[in-house]
């Protein structure tokens, strides 16, 4: 019996992995940006618009000391962004998942599957 693999990328190196998955979450989702922080608001990786990742890495961080899930709309320096985050421990350290645009049922789903794949990708 054949399976099929559902992934279509593929790389050894968790950043670019981790991009992958991320890609795919925002193809999927129809979304604008996803992004994986650290504990410092610091992108490890991410998909899409490049400053709307980096402007809700620094600012989810603020919001994420105080709660582990987010959703609502995110203001700043004349932007505004639709975001949705999740916090996840992983051996030890908390990263920050958010999904930035798109509907709030595409950003809900699309936020799952990347915390889901973040998780095993960095857990190998």
């Amino acid at each position: 019996m054949r399976t099929s693999e559902r992934r279509q990328r593929r790389s050894d190196s968790t950043t670019l992995a981790l991009k992958y998955q991320l890609d795919a979450c925002c193809a999927n989702g129809r979304i604008e940006a996803m992004v994986v922080a650290d504990g410092d608001g610091l992108p490890l990786a991410s998909s899409g618009d490049t400053f709307a990742c980096d402007e809700v890495a620094a600012r989810m961080v603020i919001v994420g000391h105080k709660i582990r899930e987010f959703n609502g709309t995110l203001l700043g320096s004349g932007h505004k962004w639709d975001v949705q985050m999740q916090k996840v421990t992983i051996e030890g350290t908390e990263l920050l998942v958010c999904a930035v645009g798109g509907t709030a049922d595409s950003r809900r789903r699309q936020l799952a599957q990347g915390t889901s794949g973040a998780l095993r990708i960095l857990a190998a």
